[in-house]
């Protein structure tokens, strides 16, 4: 991010010069700018645009959503006159490589694929016209917030072995059926969360805790312990929590053997997340 932040507060300064004024931010944004439009950019998720973005911009994709496929956005003056004007792209990866590239945020993981918004290092209007560079610099600085407005396309359905909350579902092994019991937040908590405990365990010592589903607006969840960020989706991080100790203690052997059956799944079962 601190490239992105660099590369934004350069195009600011530039704005500046050029007697343009600034760029829309957050903080700057009138009421009207707010407004946003759902656009399908893909057949596996969908992005909020500002309404001010409505034919200013050009779509570029990949026709398949494999590893390292991508949808790029570009302002449309800048690309029809020198192919410049990159605002930023989508990636998806099914894996962590995405780390060594060089103006990156991880804005998208479900169902083991992680979405990765990609920022230019330099301004993009190169050779282009006053006008040109104008609509650049006004679509740049909205970037970040519709590249992290990214949402799935579908909702999993309500199929056999899916358990299903308001925010998101799972994907349970087959012989997690009637061997576990959850605990969750009030539906409209600030704090959601779902926690999984192996039944017999749970029910004998209130122990058996297998693993959680919590939600984050911020990275404050890098300071838990034992975590994985599983999911996230329009701005909300999906965490899974899980115990640094063995949870059936004082429980019956048989609950014990059915806590360890569970347990050697949890990873899975909260890799399997989606919307």
């Amino acid at each position: 991010m601190k490239r992105l932040r660099a590369f934004l507060a350069a195009v600011i300064t530039l704005s500046f010069l050029a007697g343009y004024g600034s760029i829309q931010t957050k903080d700057t944004a009138s009421a009207a700018a707010k407004k946003v439009d759902t656009v399908k950019a893909a057949s596996d998720f969908t992005l909020k645009l500002p309404a001010g973005w409505k034919n200013n911009y050009v779509q570029k994709s990949t026709k398949n959503e494999k590893h390292g496929s991508h949808v790029v956005f570009y302002a449309k003056k800048c690309y029809k006159e020198t192919k410049e004007g990159w605002l930023f792209s989508i990636q998806r990866f099914k894996d962590d490589s995405y780390m060594d590239l060089p103006s990156y945020e991880l804005v998208g993981r479900w169902n083991g694929m992680s979405y990765v918004a990609v920022f230019p290092t330099e301004v993009q209007t190169m050779g282009a016209t006053k006008a040109a560079k104008k609509q650049y610099r006004k679509l740049v600085g909205d970037s970040l917030a519709a590249a992290a407005s990214i949402m799935p396309v579908k909702k999993a359905g309500k199929g056999k072995g899916v358990y299903r909350t308001s925010a998101f579902s799972l994907k349970l092994p087959e012989n997690w059926k009637h061997n576990y019991t959850v605990e969750k937040s009030a539906k409209n908590s600030k704090d959601f969360y779902v926690s999984f405990y192996a039944k017999d365990c749970h029910k004998q010592t209130k122990a058996g805790w297998l693993f959680s589903i919590e939600t984050y607006e911020d990275e404050t969840y890098q300071e838990l312990p034992a975590f994985e960020l599983v999911g996230k989706w329009n701005g909300i991080s999906y965490v899974a929590v899980f115990p640094t100790d063995v949870q059936s203690e004082g429980a019956s052997k048989k609950a014990e053997k059915q806590y360890q059956k569970l347990s050697r799944s949890v990873e899975k079962v909260a890799r399997s997340i989606q919307r």
